[in-house]
């Protein structure tokens, strides 16, 4: 395919130092949406916990504005549900949701994985190999809480690779969610050392190169989650079906 050269028009070229430098400016709603996400990942917000914005604005000391704003971002990541009737709350997952959640990661992950094994070759993974290690660190130390978080590190570490804009994109939306089913099935039925073991070996069929096994690696991954996952919550949480 030929190079599209693009005019560029000289006179209205953008001067050296005509723009303001970018700022690190973090807004009340960042902070309030990243306060609640964490609390409802780590399992201080359980689901079906009432999130009212005079509550939730008086515990961190600004106006129910940014408050309304992260509610609605975090609705955006399935996190939160809005009901008409009976506000936001925390979302209660059920068994449709595990089993629509984990069929498209199962769609996407593994070919986004083995792609990313391919493009890269053989050799170390560093920011994977930190990644599990992180795990394997708060695993040991008891600190499971924000486990969920350094799972969904690893597995962003390994799909990214890929290069692929759209499928890390489609991936990405579906990072808190996993997480925050995958804190739920492990508060009632705990897996945190199988797993560890399953993203070691996915990890070194990666840093092998090894595009086919590394796709079946994380599809057996996903869908033995996904099946613990139900199976615990329909014991604990019930169910949709």
């Amino acid at each position: 395919m030929p190079q599209i050269d693009y005019p560029v028009n000289s006179a209205e070229a953008l001067p050296p130092g005509s723009l303001p430098p970018l700022r690190q400016a973090v807004s009340r709603t960042d902070r309030v949406r990243e306060a609640l996400r964490q609390a409802i990942l780590e399992g201080a917000l359980q689901p079906g916990k009432p999130l009212v914005e005079r509550e939730l604005a008086e515990v961190y000391g600004v106006s129910k504005t940014p408050v309304r704003e992260a509610l609605k971002q975090l609705h955006s990541t399935g996190l939160v549900e809005i009901n008409a009737y009976q506000g936001v709350s925390v979302r209660r997952p059920d068994n449709r949701l595990v089993q629509e959640l984990y069929a498209a990661r199962c769609a996407a992950e593994p070919e986004a994985v083995r792609l990313g094994a391919v493009r890269l070759g053989a050799g170390a993974h560093a920011a994977a190999r930190q990644a599990l290690q992180d795990a394997t660190t708060l695993i040991g130390s008891g600190e499971t809480r924000g486990l969920g978080i350094a799972n969904r590190r690893f597995h962003r570490e390994l799909y990214s690779a890929c290069g692929n804009s759209f499928l890390c994109g489609f991936l990405d939306q579906l990072q808190d969610l996993t997480a925050f089913v995958a804190g739920l099935g492990w508060r009632l039925h705990a897996t945190w050392e199988e797993e560890a073991a399953e993203h070691a070996a996915i990890l070194e069929a990666m840093e092998q190169g090894d595009g086919p096994l590394v796709e079946r690696l994380t599809r057996a991954h996903i869908e033995k989650a996904k099946q613990t996952i139900s199976r615990a919550l329909g014991d604990g949480l019930g169910d949709a079906r």
